[in-house]
């Protein structure tokens, strides 16, 4: 090679001696050898040094090119503050099936019908089949007469000659206030309340909770005495962001499908849950005619169609043969709706009054659970709903019901049998009226707590302790003690000249 030769050559061809010189021959014949072992390595990594700086061009300008996730190239835009909050869209379960295309039915038509249809003077034992024949199409929508309303009592400037006319008193007035206090300092951040309210800001210093798994229950429950009271999320109020709260926790965990929206919550006692609920969405859409709760409502009023049995019943889940407890709030939720112009379907009434034959014993006088029979609590939510069906005052199955409720009395311990009975008792009014609520008043504004974290709560020996719990028990007592203008009295000049 020619680095060979050069180094030979200099090697037989010496220099003059010289010291210098001599370092640097070393130094170039050292350096040659060096290079001689290492030219090849030094080749190839001079090769893959370029290759690997060609590929980091190439990688770099394609990042350039899209940027990598969660980053803008360009120009920084200017921060935009967020001041809306998005409206709330419902959640929309995958259930396909017939929706139901509604159309406005004649109230008076419809009133005349369900006269033709109400239960003769027959013996119990023949039941007769459901008498309505409308497609399922039907609806009826009820406009109040000028000047009334089912909730139109609720009205502060209503509320103290209504308190004076059916028996309430100022002592009343302070129970139900302080029962609202109580109600209120048991809700959870988000709007919900839990009949096991140890789960909610007092925890556990809180006595008496209860078991139910039954959330929207609870909530819908808990709402109920704040809009008995007047209280709403439109008014300024105490109690305004509480009511807003429960409300928006009701409509955003409402799953909405095209069999309405469910508010069961997954409860094992689903329709409970969702009657309550119902309730709820429904009185406050009524008293305030606010635009945001109007769909919410009519949802949960067609889920409530929907999951109504053959037999015209309600029970637990949706489907099932029906029983005269679950019965009582689906049909006070159609009640409701109807007084806050929603469209119920007709023959969902019609089947409803079906049912009632069906457990009713002495034509309808007293009522049974799940079949004929005469219980005080049954007899009471049967009654109650005949008259909302447009039995009149003097009814004689109505007489015979409401004798045997004065006759059984108030309850100490069932508050579930007082709230039913004291409405039947209230709106018939008359002497027996009057005896009914000197005792249970006085008795509830006695026995309400005075106890710290207690204070305006009740607890009773109630069947349904052990479920409800204290809060199941104050919403009952502060409701039956806000029945003077809770509803206007049904039979009176003030009344609600309609029966579904």
């Amino acid at each position: 090679m020619r680095i060979l030769s050069a180094s030979t050559t200099v090697a037989e061809s010496p220099a003059p001696s010289q010291p210098g010189k001599k370092k640097e021959n070393a130094l170039v014949l050292w350096l040659s050898q060096r290079f001689q072992g290492s030219a090849g390595w030094m080749c190839s990594l001079i090769f893959h040094m370029a290759l690997v700086l060609a590929l980091g061009l190439w990688i770099l300008r394609d990042d350039r090119a899209e940027g990598p996730p969660g980053i803008i190239l360009g120009e920084a835009q200017p921060d935009v503050p967020i001041t809306v909050v998005p409206k709330w869209q419902p959640k929309v379960a995958d259930i396909q099936g017939d929706v139901i295309n509604d159309s406005t039915f004649a109230v008076q038509e419809m009133a005349d019908q369900l006269a033709k249809t109400a239960p003769s003077e027959t013996p119990s034992s023949a039941i007769p089949a459901p008498a309505f024949e409308f497609s399922d199409s039907a609806t009826m929508t009820y406009v109040p007469p000028a000047g009334a309303g089912g909730f139109a009592g609720r009205d502060p400037a209503n509320q103290l000659g209504l308190l004076q006319q059916r028996g309430g008193s100022p002592a009343t007035q302070d129970a139900v206030e302080r029962a609202l206090a109580w109600i209120a300092a048991q809700q959870n951040d988000d709007g919900h309340w839990d009949f096991n309210h140890r789960n909610g800001p007092q925890g556990a210093r809180a006595t008496d909770p209860g078991t139910a798994n039954a959330i929207m229950g609870a909530t819908g429950l808990a709402l109920l005495p704040f809009l008995g009271k007047g209280y709403t999320h439109v008014k300024e109020s105490p109690y305004q962001e509480t009511v807003t709260k429960g409300l928006y926790y009701l409509r955003t965990h409402m799953i909405v499908s095209d069999r309405g929206g469910d508010m069961t919550g997954g409860s094992p006692f689903g329709m409970y849950c969702h009657g309550l609920a119902s309730i709820a969405l429904c009185e406050a859409y009524a008293m305030t005619e606010d635009p945001d709760l109007r769909q919410d409502a009519q949802e949960a009023i067609k889920f409530i169609e929907f999951a109504q049995h053959g037999a015209g019943g309600w029970r637990y889940q949706p489907g099932e043969p029906g029983d005269t407890s679950v019965f009582g709030w689906q049909l006070m939720a159609l009640k409701s709706a109807l007084i806050g112009g929603l469209q119920v379907s007709s023959p969902r009434i019609g089947l409803a009054e079906h049912f009632l034959d069906t457990v009713q014993t002495d034509q309808g006088a007293y009522y049974g659970y799940q079949r004929p029979g005469k219980q005080p609590t049954t007899s009471s939510i049967g009654l109650l709903s005949r008259m909302y069906l447009g039995w009149r005052r003097d009814d004689p199955r109505l007489i015979r019901g409401a004798k045997f409720l004065a006759t059984e009395g108030p309850s100490k311990r069932d508050m579930y049998y007082n709230y039913y009975a004291t409405n039947v008792m209230a709106h018939r009014g008359g002497p027996e009226w009057t005896k009914w609520n000197d005792e249970l008043s006085n008795y509830l504004v006695k026995s309400q707590s005075n106890r710290l974290y207690e204070a305006g709560s009740w607890r009773f020996d109630d069947p349904y302790l052990e479920e409800g719990g204290r809060l199941y028990t104050t919403c009952l007592a502060a409701m039956i003690l806000e029945v003077y203008y809770r509803h206007m009295p049904l039979y009176s000049d003030q009344s609600i000249e309609f029966a579904f």
